[in-house]
């Protein structure tokens, strides 16, 4: 794909652009550009945050929320040391670099370019915050000025990234912007009502996180709720178009094929999905997850996964390139209309209105089985089962996470969730010989937060916070817990 020479070309600029301590040593790459154009800096850091980022943070979050299951039983899996040392980099690589061509659109009066730059750093300022919580962010990117910067508590981060919204809002709605996206930008080609909605989203998301807290307001989220995505066609998700530029999860798959093992799903996903826990067989396990007929395993038709912790067992599924999250094309997603809805289900349901909670709930569902390729009569028998089709004054918070949590497989936000919700899903164990760390613990059974990188302890151990992965995050401690 021609994107991916693209971004090489300002390559060599975003590494010496970077300041999260690991590259501090100039790149004297010759073909590199030292002045690249806002147009290079905005594809290379919606590269970045989709091929990288995102998949980085899944890729260990998956294994928490039992998405997925370790082939080998390992370390991770059980919940040991979990540091998220890549994502770190990643994530620190794209604020420096979005930093970047936020000064230079307005040195250049592009206003546009600044309001997409300010929606990728606040979309990884969320990602790394519900990752560890407190992290750099008002010292952070001042390179050899500052190599040793405060860390900000998340409750002041979440400030950040409610401003830095408000501040994009601002940009995409000017009269005008000397250089406006286009071809360069992978997420939205350059629509800038979709950039505004995808804003308003990402808005109510990180409102909606607060719900444990005294201050969370529903009213609010369904404000932003209002603004945001109006359908499959609003998602904010960056495609892959084949060729050298393939989905990271397809990688997985073929690495799989080739006897690396990865992508097996959970014993506790198939559970919620085949019918075993709600009663009802969910189509999308089968359309856009795996197959049943590539069951590996001499056991008759089915589908079998792993217990987290155990390793594989006499028969699983892992994810199939037939399917809609790994096949070679398949879009890595930010922010999507389904989970638009759920949010929408669960404000309005705290709101204490019941019947805009309902409509949303199934709306939810629908968008999100119409876009992985569920047939109309399979989705329509889902949607219309009792187990499903409960009414509005049966609808409960538990049904509204079970589905989201279904329309967030292999996205980290589904760790947010799993936190928020106390992991109170239907039979959800602990893994087989799990951290000791967590026995017999009163608060939790559970991992809560992740261990701070290696790097960062070197370079900058007097700010690094002590913690536990057993400890709550500011938005996941009840007021006064």
């Amino acid at each position: 794909m021609k994107r991916a020479l693209f971004i090489l070309i300002v390559f060599g600029f975003v590494l010496t652009g970077c300041n999260d301590g690991s590259l501090l040593v100039e790149n004297t790459n010759p073909n590199a550009t030292t002045d690249p154009s806002v147009s290079g800096l905005l594809s290379t850091t919606i590269f970045s945050t989709s091929d990288n980022v995102i998949p980085s943070a899944a890729g260990v979050t998956s294994y928490y929320v039992q998405h997925l299951a370790s082939p080998s039983g390992s370390s991770l899996d059980q919940q040991f040391e979990s540091r998220f040392g890549g994502t770190w980099s990643s994530v620190y690589n794209v604020l420096a670099d979005t930093d970047a061509l936020i000064e230079k659109a307005e040195q250049e009066n592009s206003p546009y370019y600044a309001g997409i730059a300010r929606v990728i750093q606040a979309y990884n300022l969320g990602v790394a915050t519900d990752l560890w919580g407190a992290i750099p962010n008002g010292e952070a990117l001042q390179g050899s000025d500052n190599l040793t910067p405060a860390y900000d508590e998340q409750e002041a981060v979440y400030a950040s990234i409610q401003s830095l919204l408000d501040a994009a809002l601002d940009d995409l709605n000017a009269e005008s912007s000397t250089f406006t996206p286009g071809s360069d930008d992978f997420i939205h080609g350059g629509d800038l009502a979709l950039w505004r909605k995808t804003a308003w989203a990402l808005k109510a998301r990180y409102l909606n996180h607060q719900s444990k807290k005294s201050s969370y307001d529903p009213t609010a989220v369904l404000n932003a709720v209002d603004n945001a995505l109006t359908s499959n066609a609003d998602d904010a998700q960056m495609d892959y178009t084949g060729d050298d530029d393939l989905n990271p999860w397809h990688l997985v798959y073929l690495n799989q094929e080739g006897g690396i093992l990865g992508g097996h799903l959970s014993e506790q996903l198939v559970k919620e999905m085949d019918g075993t826990l709600y009663g009802v067989f969910d189509p999308r396990l089968e359309v856009a997850i795996t197959d049943s007929a590539n069951i590996e395993g001499d056991v008759p038709p089915g589908y079998a996964g792993s217990r987290n912790g155990q390793g594989a067992g006499d028969a699983y599924n892992h994810i199939e390139a037939s399917g809609f999250y790994a096949s070679e094309n398949a879009p890595i997603q930010w922010m999507t209309y389904a989970e638009v809805k759920f949010i929408e289900a669960e404000a309005a349901f705290r709101a204490n209105q019941p019947a805009r909670a309902y409509t949303a709930y199934l709306e939810g569902i629908r968008a999100h089985m119409d876009k992985v390729g569920v047939p109309a009569d399979q989705r329509d028998d889902y949607l219309n089962d009792p187990a499903v089709a409960v009414g509005q004054n049966n609808l409960t918070l538990d049904l509204i996470f079970k589905e989201k949590n279904v329309a967030l497989f292999l996205d980290p936000e589904a760790w947010v969730d799993h936190r928020r919700h106390d992991y109170n899903y239907p039979d959800f164990e602990q893994p087989v010989d799990q951290n000791s760390l967590f026995d017999g613990n009163p608060n939790t059974d559970h991992i809560r937060r992740a261990l701070y990188p290696l790097s960062e302890l070197e370079r900058n151990r007097s700010n690094v916070p002590d913690v536990r992965m057993d400890e709550f995050l500011w938005w996941d401690a009840s007021d006064g817990s």
